[in-house]
């Protein structure tokens, strides 16, 4: 699934890859960040927005060894408009589902009809796009289990980003989610917002020129880990694209379920069908020959072109 920000900015050219820029000037979209791991601190996390921020963009591993079996659902939606034009709206949904042993169950849809499903069990992915057979094969590489879960559950901290420097944070006190004591953080607009980050990419410039006008809602943390127990954001934004003002309003509803409860299985051997793994060749020679020989290219065919 590729999400850049919030899915909807994918239709203004926010997670194309501009030609000549080297990997390390990229960010997230090429070289991974590092990884944050560092436990929640959550009387910080209740008032400062950097805080609850890095909470927030954790390793969803951290969820999973804190909360053990649970199901987490996250539905988004964005609009965006330009005086009383439409531009483009998408509502989405995803569905994550963590069993013992490392298995999970992902489902994502969305408004456009387009979706996918995931098991990773004993070893093997079943990977099957929406109205599609399962197509089971081993993973490609070590971490592909771990990339291809954590993006079920990235629309949360990519809505977070959106608005994190005007918000101001206010500690609310206990709730309870799944069973689980957490504490509540309302989320509203801060009176003196932060200077918005400079973006490296020319696809993210317009973010740099975006205001929040309305932010609301309120996150709950849960209260020996730090993890996140529900979340629920609604804003509105304004920013600058080709010239042109536009507005944008994003709607984040994510909550934890079904702790200690949830069962993973593989599908029925009748549904799924044995995809062959990629051959690797070319890559392999490319690498061996770097700096000695021209890159292999392939044709259509797939034959090698001189």
């Amino acid at each position: 699934m590729l999400r850049c920000a919030v899915l909807a900015l994918a239709l203004l050219g926010g997670c194309g890859r501009s030609r000549g820029v080297p990997d390390e000037d990229l960010g997230n979209l090429v070289v991974a960040a590092p990884e944050r791991d560092q436990p929640v601190d959550l009387a910080r996390a209740s008032r400062d927005p950097v805080e609850l921020g890095r909470g927030l963009a954790r390793r969803y591993q951290s969820t999973v060894e804190a909360l053990g079996p649970h199901a987490i659902t996250i539905s988004t939606k964005t609009v965006v408009t330009s005086g009383t034009a439409a531009i483009s709206e998408l509502s989405d949904k995803s569905v994550l589902e963590l069993g013992a042993g490392g298995a999970w169950h992902g489902l994502y849809e969305n408004s456009e009809d387009l979706g996918r499903e995931t098991i990773f069990i004993k070893d093997t992915l079943y990977l099957r796009p929406r109205y599609q057979r399962w197509h089971q094969r081993a993973p490609e590489t070590a971490d592909e289990p771990t990339k291809a879960r954590d993006a079920y559950v990235d629309g949360v901290f990519a809505t977070w980003d959106l608005v994190a420097p005007a918000v101001e944070l206010t500690e609310k006190g206990a709730a309870t989610v799944a069973g689980r004591t957490g504490r509540a953080i309302e989320v509203k607009l801060s009176p003196s917002p932060a200077p918005m980050p400079t973006e490296r990419l020319t696809q993210r410039k317009w973010r740099e020129t975006r205001s929040v006008e309305a932010v609301s809602g309120v996150i709950v943390l849960d209260a020996d880990t730090g993890s996140l127990l529900s979340a629920k954001l609604d804003a509105k934004l304004a920013f600058m694209r080709d010239g042109k003002r536009m507005q944008m309003q994003v709607g984040l509803d994510a909550s934890v379920t079904s702790i200690g409860t949830v069962a993973v299985a593989a599908p029925p051997p009748e549904e799924t069908i044995a995809t062959p793994e990629r051959r690797h060749e070319v890559e392999e020679r490319d690498k061996l020959l770097e700096g000695l020989a021209p890159p292999t290219r392939e044709r259509p065919s797939g034959s090698a072109a001189p």
